[in-house]
Formats: structure tokens, sequence, C-alpha cells
């Protein structure tokens, strides 16, 4: 194999894929949509609460219908209750907007009877919600033993700062910074895989359309060619994901900047500049070996095709068994060491995914990171050889696009 070659098939790969205005617009219009972004925002902050904008206002009071008898009358409800006597009206402000809640305790109501809870809309509302509740029923039972201001004051809710343990002995995180890291690395690498790959298989498939790959092939061998768009490409998903991370970098150091207050910007700063060795792992070394999974495949797979549109309807199968842990991402929030997050992640095709959901999860045991990382490898192998064996094949053969039993047939025996 003539290295020179392969280099200047890269370059031209290179060159020609980073003119392309797609490339052009994700790479550098994410990072052009998140300055402007954040301009807005600090235009916005001199004049209302962009926290409300986003959540919505969580200040509103919440209504209390104590048909309990819990609260007696000539005794103050804890804020943000209000005491309210008519459900159905008291519905219909909490639609209008007038109360966070509408809180209804039931005639008789016992610990661990079921109390209704009535909310306009939103996630964030349901949360605060409930967490006020429970200060308000702890209150309840405390109201019996001390004087009400005393009551009021032990009722009152911790402000909790939840710390992940971390890989090493020593290492502590919040957790908060650790997801936002983590799923954004997640997200962000996903995208520039399989854009990456996609402009691989494009390539591949319309230079075979065109009968360009003929000519290229009388003065190259098809692995020269098959390394040279691997690698090129492979460059520029790394130019992609560089440029994506200096402007996370950028931006995040200036919205700590214009939001001093906001804790949460502080941590995920915190865990960027010192990150968790097994992130650290999963970048450098887990990465790399995702994309000679799938560009390999990739390559392989469009070569069969005659035209783009039956290379693609190859590499659909592919994208959606690697997109599968996305579409299961709460079995990774609820448990990342459970068992079909750790299936998951043993597969080459999905474990790259896999594992970064995990990671921005929670710590997964290093021996696991280490299967994972050795099953993603021998992925990596695997794809080398059927994919060389696939592209060998596909760049010399043209008409019906084959099937699933022919392209396996061809792997086992590419004569």
């Amino acid at each position: 194999m003539n290295l020179r070659k392969v280099f200047h098939v890269a370059v031209y790969e290179y060159r020609t894929n980073f003119r392309r205005w797609g490339y052009l617009l994700v790479t550098f219009g994410l990072p052009v949509f998140g300055a402007l972004l954040l301009w807005g925002v600090q235009a916005l902050k001199a004049h209302t609460d962009v926290g409300a904008l986003v959540t919505g206002d969580l200040n509103k009071p919440i209504a209390l219908a104590d048909q309990a008898g819990l609260f007696p009358s000539d005794v103050g409800l804890p804020k943000p209750f209000v005491r309210v006597r008519d459900i159905a009206q008291a519905k219909t402000a909490t639609r209008a907007g007038d109360y966070l809640a509408l809180v209804v305790i039931p005639p008789g109501y016992a610990p661990g009877q079921k109390v209704t809870v009535f909310i306009g809309s939103g996630i964030a509302a349901g949360s605060k919600v409930l967490t006020e509740l429970q200060a308000l029923l702890l209150y309840a039972a405390l109201q019996k033993v001390y004087s009400p201001e005393k009551a009021r004051r032990l009722a009152e809710m911790p402000n909790v700062d939840l710390v992940l343990l971390g890989s090493s002995a020593t290492s502590e995180e919040n957790s908060n910074g650790r997801f936002a890291v983590g799923y954004a690395l997640s997200f962000l690498f996903f995208i520039a895989l399989f854009s990456s790959a996609g402009y691989l298989l494009q390539s591949v498939a319309k230079e075979k359309e065109s009968h360009i790959m003929e000519l290229l092939l009388s003065s190259l061998t098809s692995l020269e060619l098959l390394w040279g768009k691997v690698l090129g490409l492979a460059a520029l998903a790394l130019t992609q994901v560089t440029v994506w991370l200096v402007s996370m970098w950028l931006l995040g150091t200036q919205a700590v900047s214009i939001f001093p207050r906001y804790d949460a910007l502080q941590t995920v700063l915190a865990q960027a500049r010192h990150p968790d060795p097994q992130l650290l792992v999963a970048v450098v070394i887990i990465m790399p070996l995702s994309y000679l999974t799938y560009g390999l495949l990739m390559a392989g797979l469009g070569s069969l095709g005659s035209n783009l549109r039956e290379s693609q309807q190859f590499s659909a199968a592919i994208s959606l068994i690697a997109a599968l842990p996305f579409m299961v991402n709460f079995l990774f929030f609820l448990n990342p060491n459970g068992v079909v997050p750790r299936v998951l992640s043993y597969f080459p095709l999905t474990a790259p995914s896999a594992v970064l959901l995990r990671l921005a999860s929670g710590q997964i045991p290093w021996w696991d990171l280490d299967a994972a990382t050795l099953m993603i490898a021998l992925g990596a192998l695997l794809s080398l050889w059927a994919g060389v064996r696939l592209f060998r094949v596909g760049v010399l053969v043209s008409g019906k696009k084959p099937s699933w039993r022919e392209v396996w047939r061809i792997v086992r025996n590419p004569a």
C-alpha cells in the first residue's frame, strides 16, 4: 500500500467535504447560534426573569383545599400555600395560571393516604409542588408538638447538594455537571460520527454512480482508496468536534461571567476543566475506534449500491441500531449499570452512545468500561475485515442491489 497515495486521497476528501454547505452550517452554525442565544439571554436578563421564561413562574401560590382539617382556620399556612374552599373555582384559577397548583387533602386523611394534586402544566412545577407538599405535611405533624413558628422552621426542606463519587478513591463531583458534560459529549459525538460516516458513504456511492471510481482504480488499489477516504473524513470529524468543544468552552466561560449566581453553570465548567478519567477514556479511545467501526462499514456497504439511494438503504439499518441507546435513554438515567445499558455498551454498534450515556448518568466499574472498550475494538477489527472485503467487491460490481444474504456471502467469500 502506497502511503503517499493514501495521503493524497485523504487530503482530497477533507478539502472536498469541508467545503460542503451542510458541513459548514453544522460545524460553525451551532457555535454561532449558541453565541446569539447567549447574547439574547444577556439582553433579556436586564428586563425579565430568564429562569421564568424557561421553567415558568414557580413562585406562584399553591392553592390548598384542606378537607381533613389538618390546619385550623385561625392558623396561617406556610408559604407558598393559600387556603381555598371552592375546589371548582380553584381548578379554574389553576388553569388560568393564578395558582401554581391545587392540592386537595381528602376528609379523614391519615399519613400514607392519597392526596390529589392538580397542576396546570410543566414538569418543573410538579417537582416544586411535591417538594412543598412534603414540607407542608411534615409541618402538619410537627405543629402538634411544637409552636407554629418552630414547626415551620423544622419543616423547611434542606438545600441538597448531590455529590457523585468519582471513579478514583479521592474524586468527588457534582452530579449535574457530570450529566451535562457527558450527555453533551454523547450527543455531539453521535452527530460528528454519523455526519462524517454519511459523507463517506455519499462519496463512495456518487463516485461509483458517475463511473469516476473506475478511473481512480486504474491508478489506486481499492485498499488505498478506502483508507484515504476513511482517514480524510476522520480528520473532518475531528475538526468538527474540536470546533464544538472550543466553542462550548468559550461560551460556557462567558455564561458563568454573565450568570454568576447559577451554581449549575459553574459545576458544568468545573467538570469540563477536570473531567473524570472514565470520560477521557471514552473520548480518547472509544470514539476513534467507533469511527473506524462505522466508517469502514459505511464505505463497504456504500460501494454495493449502484446509486446513492440504494447505498443509503444499507446505511439506514446501521444508523437505526446505533441510535437505539438514545431511544431508551430513560433506562440509562434510572440505572446506568442496569442490564439493558450494560448489554448495549457491549454491542459494538451501540457501544459508543451507550458508554457515554452511562458515564453521564453515573460511575461504572472500571472492569465494565474495559470490557466495553474491548468489545468496541473487536467490532473495529470485524468492520475492517468485512468493510475491506465489501469494498473490494462493491467497487467492481454493478446492477441489482444485493440482498443482506448476498452481502453476507460476499463477506465470507469475496472472491
